[in-house]
Parts: structure tokens; C-alpha cells; sequence
């Protein structure tokens, strides 16, 4: 096991890649909300969710949870089909992702809790080849990347969390276009290159009652300053000042025990684009998820002891194509396999995605991906071995004079 999580921390610390949409032209189509593997596969919700061991931290008071050193990280995987229509004629791709979305720790110090993130914030990747006639290739690529890390801190008070984290992000946004043609010797390439980068700051709570809870949290905007360079074939222009606006978000989340054994999560994300560009719309997601969290010690069969959960999100995404805006639906489900530890557990789960449609746009992807997600513990130290063999002198005789 310790190899696999060792593994699992290297491929997500080095190899954050970006999960695949045919909208990527227009943008950044792919966005994560700081909500680990579990979460994913029950809606996108779970902000709020404090009565599980919660490795995501889109909510900077999540951080707060109990005396135990917790990590987490995940992996998604799947394929992504693309649709497109030019004069009425429809063709089809399909295409492979794989993304390592997050990596987490979080230590308590009594009432404090203290914690690192690392993840994709937002990204899009797209490769595509068109024959425009019988002797010439048009090909085009985007590749946008976000990154975010976070160093999180959080207090609780009674039933009252709250919670504060420095947010860094870091990103670029690349552009390929080359057409090549039998009849010409020298090929049409042109390439620009954006990088930006800069820090912000969130602010969380999260109170609970009995067996409900609910939250807030609030990333506050940040510009994010850079550079960019264009370049050709044969040559290239000087490094310009650029950037890049992330807009003022703001998540809401509830999480509820309905029944003994039956859990409730609904989160909602509002993100105010319009106010960093008059071209974009605001956008929100919003999840509902539904989660079946059996208690193991009362159950006969092995069937029954396996936690099980479903979800529904749909996410207005904030640019158009074609001259109107895209939305973006979700249905997802998952389950957890406890380890030997109470704390160590592994969620896998499916999500189905779609984006666009292809009579409006003339666009349209569809995503058939699986998640892997690991939670544990102690991480940072093991408790000392005191089960190897010791002396025990023996006692001495003392002699009566």
C-alpha cells in the first residue's frame, strides 16, 4: 500500500494533465471546485460535508475536522468524443484523458488544523486535423492550464468552523495553427504562447447542527499578470505584457443525515465573469447527491457494508461558440472500498459529461470518465515499535548477615 500511495503522490505532484473538450478554442471548458473523488462521483457536492473524512477543500473550513493527519489525492481517466458540423456534414472523434485533479494534506494542531493543496483549477486541451482539399492539412491546438495551490488554516469553535487560505495560481494558454500543402514548399505555422501566474486568498465557514451542516466560502479575484509571445515559421515578435482575469467566487453547501444511514449534498458556485469581461456570462454550477453510508458493524453481508453514491450537476459555462453560450450536464456515481484503517479508504466512481449541443453550436463533446480516489493518515510519521524482544534483569538475591 505504502507503494501505491507514493506512486499515486509523484504522478499527481509532476503530471497534472488537462482533461480534453473540443471547446478548449474558447477557453477554459474544465473546471474542479476543490472537491475531492468522493465528491465527484456524488454530483460535484460535498463542500459542507463534515461527517466523512473529507479531503477537499474548496471550502477553506472543511480543513477542520478531527484529531487525525489526513492526505488525499485521486485520478481520472476515460475518453472524450467530439461532434462537429460544417455545411451540414457531421464528423465524429474520440479521443483518450487523463487528469490527477488534486493532492491534499491537512495536520491538526488541537484546535487548530493546518494544510496544503495542490490542483487543477481550470484547463481544456484539444488537438484537430482537417483536409480542407486534396493537397492541404489544416491542424490546430489549444492547451489552457490553471493551477492553484492553497495553504489552508482553520479553527473550530464548538460546532463552528472557520477557515482562511492563501490561493496561488499559475497557468498558460497556448495556441498552434500550421497548414501544410504538396504544392507549397514552406508551411504556414504560427504559435502564441501566454503564461500568468499571481496570488488571492478565501475565506470559509461551516456550522453545523445536530445531523445537518451547511457553509460558505468566498475566493476573492485576482488578475493574473504574464507574458506572451508570438512566433512563425520564419519569425517571431518581442515578449508583450499579458493577463488573464479570475472573477470573485462564491459557493454555498449543505450536507444532512436524513436518515441513520442516508446522506444528503447539495452545493451551488457562482462565479462573476461578466465582471471581468462584458463578452462572458456569469457562471454557476450547481450539484445535488444522494449517498448510502451503511453502518458496517450492523450488517450481515458484505454486500451491504459498501458505501454507494449518485449525483446530478449542470454548470453554465461563462463563454459562446457560435455566438451563443454553453451549458454543461453531469451524472455521476461511486462507491468506497474501507481499508484495514477507519480512515483509509478507496472511492472510485464514474462521471458521464456532456457539453454543447451540436445543432446550436455546431460543437459537441461527451465524456465517459472514471475516478480513483485515496484517503488516508499518519503520513507524516509512524508510532514507534515497542514490540521487539526486551532484557528483564532479574532481581538480586540479597543475603541476611
Amino acid at each position: 500500500m505504502k507503494k501505491v500511495i507514493v506512486l499515486m503522490c509523484s504522478l499527481t505532484a509532476v503530471c497534472l494533465w488537462g482533461g480534453n473538450s473540443i471547446f478548449s478554442y474558447e477557453g477554459f471548458p474544465i473546471q474542479y471546485y476543490g472537491r475531492d473523488v468522493y465528491s465527484l462521483g456524488m454530483g460535484d457536492t460535498g463542500s459542507s460535508d463534515i461527517f466523512r473524512y473529507n479531503t477537499g477543500y474548496a471550502n477553506p473550513a472543511q480543513n477542520n475536522q478531527d484529531n487525525k493527519t489526513l492526505f488525499g489525492t485521486g485520478m481520472i481517466f476515460g475518453y472524450t468524443n467530439y461532434k462537429s458540423k460544417t455545411d451540414g456534414v457531421q464528423q465524429s472523434f474520440r479521443d483518450d484523458a487523463l487528469d490527477f485533479p488534486y493532492f491534499s494534506v491537512s495536520v491538526p494542531i488541537k484546535k487548530h488544523r493546518i494544510g496544503f493543496q495542490f490542483m487543477s483549477h481550470a484547463n481544456g486541451v484539444v488537438k484537430n486535423q482537417t483536409l480542407i482539399d486534396e493537397n492541404t492539412f489544416e491542424r490546430q491546438e489549444a492547451d489552457n492550464y490553471i493551477y492553484r495551490a492553497d495553504l489552508l488554516y482553520s479553527y473550530r469553535i464548538n460546532n463552528l468552523r472557520l477557515g482562511v487560505s492563501a490561493n496561488y495560481f499559475l497557468g498558460h494558454s497556448n495556441r498552434v495553427f500550421e497548414q501544410t500543402s504538396s504544392q507549397n514548399t514552406m508551411p504556414t505555422t504560427e504559435s502564441l504562447h501566454q503564461s500568468f501566474k499571481n496570488p488571492t486568498f478565501s475565506l470559509g465557514m461551516v456550522q453545523s447542527v445536530k445531523d445537518h451542516a451547511v457553509g460558505a466560502y468566498a475566493t476573492f479575484p485576482v488578475r493574473l499578470d504574464g507574458e506572451q509571445t508570438w512566433s512563425s515559421f520564419h519569425s517571431s515578435a518581442e515578449t508583450q505584457a499579458t493577463h488573464y482575469d479570475l472573477p470573485l467566487l462564491i459557493g454555498l453547501g449543505y450536507a444532512g443525515l436524513v436518515l441513520p444511514e442516508l446522506k444528503v449534498s447539495a452545493d451551488y458556485t457562482y462565479e462573476a465573469f461578466k465582471e471581468t469581461d462584458n463578452n462572458l456570462r456569469d457562471g454557476w454550477k450547481a450539484g445535488l447527491g444522494i449517498a448510502y453510508e451503511p453502518e458496517i458493524d450492523r450488517k450481515k453481508h458484505w454486500y451491504q457494508k459498501i458505501p454507494v453514491r449518485a449525483g446530478y450537476s449542470m454548470r453554465l459555462l461563462p463563454f459562446k461558440c457560435n455566438g451563443e453560450y454553453v451549458d454543461e450536464n453531469t451524472l455521476s456515481a461511486g462507491i468506497s472500498i474501507p481499508l484495514k484503517s477507519d480512515v483509509n479508504r478507496l472511492d472510485l466512481g464514474f462521471q458521464y459529461t456532456t457539453r454543447g449541443v451540436l445543432d446550436t453550436h455546431n460543437l459537441q463533446d461527451s465524456s465517459y470518465l472514471f475516478l480513483i480516489g485515496f484517503t488516508g493518515f499518519d503520513i507524516i510519521g509512524k508510532a514507534i515499535d515497542r514490540t521487539a524482544p526486551r532484557e528483564i534483569p532479574k532481581a538480586e538475591e540479597i543475603q541476611q548477615w
